[in-house]
């Protein structure tokens, strides 16, 4: 005999108070469980599926008058209520277990033809009955014992809380990264006198060291024309739709640059066309 058999005393005695309700495989079955159940610390306290918990029940390890009408049977474990519910099927049994308070539920189906015969000892009866106590242990207590809500708040990991890093002989202000340009002036640099044309030489605006000299105008260049609008958001450029340039970028000119702050009357010639000829000899 197993250590599950060895533990699961009361199976004469169950079957014996309850053998003239015995009318069908699927009750030896559910006789059965309820004996792992109680084994296990459950007890019974009458058939329903009621939710309702309020501490009045008569407890008990006997199976209730009724109990295979429906398989409806409530149980009570550590102060929780657990219901009960089995389904008849041809050759098996479905059997659910409620938690009520968390309505977590599990589930098993037994066959019918694990049972060889309705009288005898268990072993006579269902031979592989330590198959059927592993089942019911594992897959329909525990997994409704152990509460989801535990389970939840073990699974979170908590937030990493990131520590300020100090070095000695370094200013903690050169960690940081440098402050952003002035949008209300996003294209007048305030060049240190050593970066003079180094946008042109060094796309990342950076000197040899890495560090930029002048944090308030961190990026590079290079291009042959700083977009107009002082004083308007980056992407906004009459004449170019919204949205198509990035924000910052450098670009050809599509039209002169003052066209923006003086704009030309119509049919008046603009600023990029040429002067007719001999528009400034003196010999003229």
């Amino acid at each position: 005999m197993s250590d599950q058999q060895s533990n699961l005393f009361g199976w004469d005695l169950l079957y014996t108070s309850v053998e003239n309700d015995i009318h069908s495989n699927q009750d030896v079955l559910l006789c059965l469980v309820h004996l792992v159940l109680i084994s296990n610390g459950f007890q019974c306290i009458g058939i329903g599926d009621s939710k309702v918990l309020d501490g009045t029940e008569s407890k008990s390890e006997s199976l209730p008058k009724g109990w295979n009408d429906g398989y409806a049977i409530r149980y009570v474990y550590q102060g929780r209520l657990y219901n009960l519910k089995g389904t008849s099927l041809d050759d098996a049994i479905i059997i659910n277990l409620i938690r009520a308070d968390e309505r977590t539920v599990s589930m098993i189906q037994l066959n019918t033809r694990s049972v060889i015969q309705r009288t005898g000892t268990l072993m006579q009866m269902i031979p592989d009955c330590s198959a059927i106590i592993d089942v019911v242990k594992k897959q329909l207590i525990d997994k409704v014992v152990t509460s989801t809500k535990t389970k939840d708040s073990a699974n979170q990991t908590q937030p990493e809380t990131s520590k300020p890093t100090s070095s000695v002989g370094i200013n903690p202000s050169r960690l940081q990264d440098p402050p952003l340009r002035n949008p209300a002036y996003p294209y007048v640099p305030n060049i240190h006198p050593l970066d003079v044309g180094g946008a042109d030489l060094n796309p990342f605006g950076l000197n040899p060291l890495g560090v930029p000299r002048n944090p308030t105008f961190a990026g590079g260049g290079g291009m042959l024309f700083v977009p107009p609008g002082r004083g308007r958001p980056p992407d906004i450029n009459i004449g170019i739709p919204g949205g198509s340039l990035p924000p910052g970028a450098r670009f050809d000119p599509f039209r002169p640059p003052d066209v923006d702050r003086f704009p030309r009357r119509p049919n008046a010639p603009d600023n990029d066309e040429m002067p007719p000829p001999g528009f400034d000899d003196m010999f003229m």
